[in-house]
């Protein structure tokens, strides 16, 4: 949790893109992007993301945030 109000990294993910996780796996699609200050924002390492594909038995929902730093973008051939 402490690791979604870091100051967010540097990236090229923008909403809509595929992404999958270095520490879950399974592929998600970016919802939302919580890494730019605005009225009553802060800047954070959040992303909110929704599993197309769960990583594993343990995720039950399919609405989740995510620090983006841990996300990548999904680039396997189908």
């Amino acid at each position: 949790m402490k690791d979604f109000f870091e100051k967010p990294p540097v990236h090229d993910l923008k909403v809509g893109d595929l992404v999958t996780c270095t520490c879950h796996g399974g592929i998600a699609i970016v919802l939302e992007l919580y890494d730019r200050e605005g009225e009553g924002l802060v800047e954070m390492n959040m992303s909110k993301i929704w599993w197309i594909r769960y990583p594993h038995d343990g995720v039950l929902e399919r609405v989740w945030m995510h620090t983006i730093k841990r996300l990548r973008i999904y680039n396997r051939p189908f």
